[in-house]
This record gives structure tokens, sequence and C-alpha cells, in this order.
């Protein structure tokens, strides 16, 4: 299949049919992270434990993704939405405190059936090359994943992050939680 897709940057809250497609997607990956997000109250949330056999839906988690920046991977034959990543700006917290202010990425989906596309090095790219443009250039792109996320890891690393913090066993015995960062620029705005 050739995948032709457009990365743009939106606000869900005002478009009620991409956040739709938001939620589909992110309880389409819920249980894929580890905690699975629907035993999570947020994207930052600093205590996290592995949680096992939850059936409900990621509601709260929502509701707290869609007060940050979003910028979607939209299939432009089908004009849907296919993958997204979310992110705070102006961020600091003491896990990346040589690596602040920064755009702090928080979550990525991808629709199963869309995956190995390259969406998810687009997206990074967009964050790295042309947030600017948006006005929401900071000095730093940072994210954070678990130990056993090598897909992610793997992308990271040939996008020349550095592991900056590890937290032993943060996501349960054996699964620790790996902090990256990476320096995009020179802070512009005052």
């Amino acid at each position: 299949m050739k995948l032709t897709f457009a990365i743009k940057r939106v606000i869900p809250k005002t478009e009620k049919s991409i956040r739709n497609q938001i939620w589909d997607i992110l309880c389409e990956c819920d249980k894929e992270f580890v905690p699975p997000l629907s035993a999570r109250e947020s994207s930052t949330q600093s205590t996290l434990s592995s949680s096992e056999g939850q059936d409900i839906k990621p509601f709260s988690y929502f509701e707290k993704m869609t007060e940050q920046h979003f910028i979607l991977a939209i299939d432009e034959e089908k004009n849907h939405v296919i993958g997204f990543m979310t992110f705070k700006s102006n961020y600091y917290t003491e896990e990346l405190k040589n690596y602040s202010p920064s755009n702090y990425i928080t979550t990525i989906c991808i629709k199963r059936d869309y995956r190995n596309y390259g969406i998810t090095r687009k997206l990074y790219q967009f964050m790295k090359d042309d947030i600017k443009q948006q006005g929401l250039e900071e000095p730093y792109l940072t994210t954070r994943t678990w130990s056993s996320n090598d897909a992610h890891i793997h992308i990271l690393k040939s996008l020349q992050f550095d592991t900056v913090e590890r937290l032993k066993d943060h996501r349960g015995p054996g699964v620790d939680t790996l902090y990256f960062g990476r320096k995009v620029s020179e802070r512009t705005k005052n």
C-alpha cells in the first residue's frame, strides 16, 4: 500500500470529528502502553506502576491530553486521522533539568494498519524542524518511555536523542522509565 499523509498542528477541542478520531486511536493503543493509559490520570503523571487487567477506557487520560498541543498525521486520500503526537510547551521537570525548557512529547499513537510507514519519525521531524513556524519553539525536545519499548527507543536514538534519566522499576519490576532529550536550537523568544 502506498500511503500519502500530511502532518499538521490542530487543537482538537475545537473540532468534534477530529476529537472522535483521536479518541478511537487512543482506545486502540491503550493497552500497548506500560502501564495502560486507562490506568493513568494524565500524560505527565510521576507515579507509574504496572496495572494488569484493566477493562476501562482511558477517559481521564484523554481529557487531560486534550489540554495539550496536537500534531496529527492525516491520510490524505481518506481525509482521516491515522496518528497523533501530543506535547507540552515550555516544560520543566526535575528529571529533565538540563534539557529545559522543552517541548515535551507526552503521547504518540498510530493506528495499527498504518504502522511501519515512518509516521512516528515524521511527527518527530515536524517537532524538530517545523514547530518554530507555529510559535512554539523551545531549545530542547524531550519525552519519556518504558525500557522495553524497543521500537520507540530505536527511533529516538536514530534521531540523536540522549538518554537523560533512568528511573529503575518505575513502571513495575524490571520495567524502567527512560527520559530522553535533544537540543533543537538556541531559544529565540523572550
